[in-house]
């Protein structure tokens, strides 16, 4: 069996699934390349070196000794040397979960699976002094890996209530492991730091929703607490991301794959005049260097968000963040995204406070990092191989040693990987506390194992079955490995319900009287009552209105 982040995986996972839950899961990842930013450039600046990584994480059962895979998950990682940011790109079931008949009250095995899959993914990513961002966007779709899946009826979809919620719980099981940011706090005792010195917080932003309406999608734990000690806010941190002071907002938004609001700062881009990216002796005062003639602040961004295509279809969108700040970067409060009072303003003279660049960059190129491959029918490996915009000097040297790549501190020491076809155990010679992945392949064959999912077929058990032996074949064999994958056993017991409270000495129970006021007597059946009322007398039995009452019809 294959051994994934050391063997930690797996050690997670198997405490925190029920007991005696059996799941084997796959985990591929990719060597990092050099790829076009997710931030956009300041003007009269060069773009930021970025790397970018996958990982894949597939979780199958055991069918009738056949194994289908249920549940998978596939995770963007983009390194640069000031932020990493984790970003989770898409997840998605096939409906074959039901097959474990799992006892009813069981905890969701896939949001155990999910939950520990990023937290491992944020302590082995993290590094000091760099800030972490794990980013993701809910929206409600019926299927995403897996073709035809929707057609099978035991597949639960969520709405988009539901989605965002549901990825608020995965999130905040992640930013629980951390202590909640505390911008005031001087010190790490004061702070409450462990020993990792990190702090957490988590974001929501739901275009056409208020703070207020926001705050109904947290945890319950964190509808009850004030903005200002909560651990969740209902805004983003796209401000406290160690940007300079002044730039452009097009410069806060990262900009993902299949990412709705990098097509709107896409569509906001077509605004800016010739040359807008240049900082020139005599700047418009009408327009500065970099910034757009509608948008003119992030909560007019997210404002206009709300009549987008993809917010306003009659579903809810969310955008959710959790920021890992080392304690040497807790200096400010994160903007709560109400006012815009203390936000950095350009003056009067339209000149924003930018440093005298040592570089100009005239024209911009293109920084929309290139498609998944999981979006595309096709793989794409020359997409995915691309170098660099011309507009660096050289192609940024990968070598961990490089003290400065941005890999430097992730990678310390490249350990040799050989890879037992008997066992699949991968064994590495010169590792220390970086993980070592159970399968590293190069980007082209990552692309094309996970582009396979596109053109198989879970619409039921028995084609489910199939593709899942197809995928898990060729991945395989396009590894040149026998075996791969690990099974794990959940160990965690269930929760025993609990034991009602029992005393020696007898407790007097004392009942609840209502007001005799709220008491209505019921009339006793076969009783005779006399009521001497106008306009009628009550007998046993009827009640017969008085004779001077009876009003009989004109004979015409």
């Amino acid at each position: 069996m294959a051994v994934s982040f050391d063997g930690a995986l797996e050690e997670r996972l198997s405490a925190s699934l029920p007991k005696d839950l059996s799941f084997t899961t796959h985990h591929l990842c990719s060597e990092p390349i050099a790829c076009p930013p997710i931030f956009s450039p300041a003007p009269d600046h060069a773009p930021e070196e970025t790397f970018c990584e996958s990982q894949f994480l597939s979780v199958s059962i055991d069918v009738n000794g056949a194994k289908v895979q249920a549940f998978a998950l596939e995770v963007l990682i983009y390194t640069t040397e000031v932020l990493t940011t984790v970003f989770v790109s898409k997840a998605d079931s096939t409906g074959c979960l039901h097959l474990l008949k799992l006892p009813t009250g069981t905890p969701s095995p896939l949001k155990a699976t999910v939950s520990t899959f990023l937290q491992l993914l944020v302590e082995r990513k993290r590094r000091p002094g760099v800030r972490l961002l794990l980013s993701l966007f809910a929206r409600a779709q019926d299927q995403y890996l897996f073709p035809g899946s929707i057609e099978n009826s035991e597949k639960h979809v969520l709405d988009d209530r539901g989605l965002i919620k549901w990825w608020c719980q995965i999130l905040d099981n992640v930013l629980q492991a951390y202590p909640i940011e505390n911008p005031s706090a001087s010190s790490s005792s004061d702070q409450g730091l462990g020993r990792d010195g990190a702090a957490s917080r988590g974001f929501l932003r739901v275009p056409g929703c208020d703070s207020y309406e926001i705050r109904a999608f947290f945890p319950d734990y964190a509808k009850r607490q004030p903005s200002s000690t909560s651990r969740w806010l209902a805004s983003d941190p796209l401000r406290a991301l160690g940007k300079p002071p002044g730039v452009p907002e097009r410069c806060l938004i990262p900009r993902f794959p299949d990412d709705p609001k990098a097509r709107f700062v896409i569509d906001l881009d077509d605004e800016l005049p010739e040359n807008s990216l240049v900082i020139t002796e005599s700047p418009s005062k009408s327009q500065p260097p970099g910034k757009w003639r509608s948008v003119k602040s992030l909560e007019q961004f997210w404002d206009m968000m709300a009549f987008r295509q993809e917010c306003a279809a009659g579903r809810l969108v969310g955008f959710l963040w959790g920021v890992f700040t080392p304690m040497g970067l807790i200096d400010r409060p994160f903007d709560t995204g109400i006012e815009d009072d203390d936000l950095p303003k350009v003056d009067r003279m339209g000149e924003p406070s930018l440093p005298t660049p040592l570089n100009s960059q005239v024209h911009e190129e293109p920084l929309i990092p290139p498609p998944s491959p999981l979006r595309s029918s096709s793989p794409q490996p020359d997409l995915l191989l691309s170098p660099l915009p011309s507009s660096h000097p050289q192609e940024p040297d990968l070598r961990p040693g490089n003290p400065r790549s941005p890999l430097a501190e992730v990678l310390p020491i490249q350990p040799t990987i050989s890879v037992s076809k008997d066992t699949g155990v991968i064994a590495s010679e010169g590792s220390t506390t970086t993980a070592t992945l159970s399968r590293v392949v190069p980007e082209p064959a990552y692309a094309r194992i996970v582009s396979l999912l596109q053109q198989l077929d879970y619409a039921d058990l028995s084609l489910a079955t199939e593709s899942s032996l197809k995928w898990l074949t060729a991945a395989a064999a396009e590894m040149d490995s026998d075996k791969w994958g690990v099974t794990v056993i959940g160990k965690k017991e269930s929760p025993s319900p609990i034991p009602a409270v029992t005393t020696n000495e007898a407790t007097p129970i004392i009942p609840v009287m209502l007001n005799s006021g709220l008491l209505r007597k019921k009339k006793r059946s076969g009783t005779s009552t006399e009521c001497d009322a106008e306009g009628g007398k009550a007998t046993q039995g009827a009640t017969v209105l008085s004779a001077g009452l009876v009003r009989k019809k004109l004979k015409i």
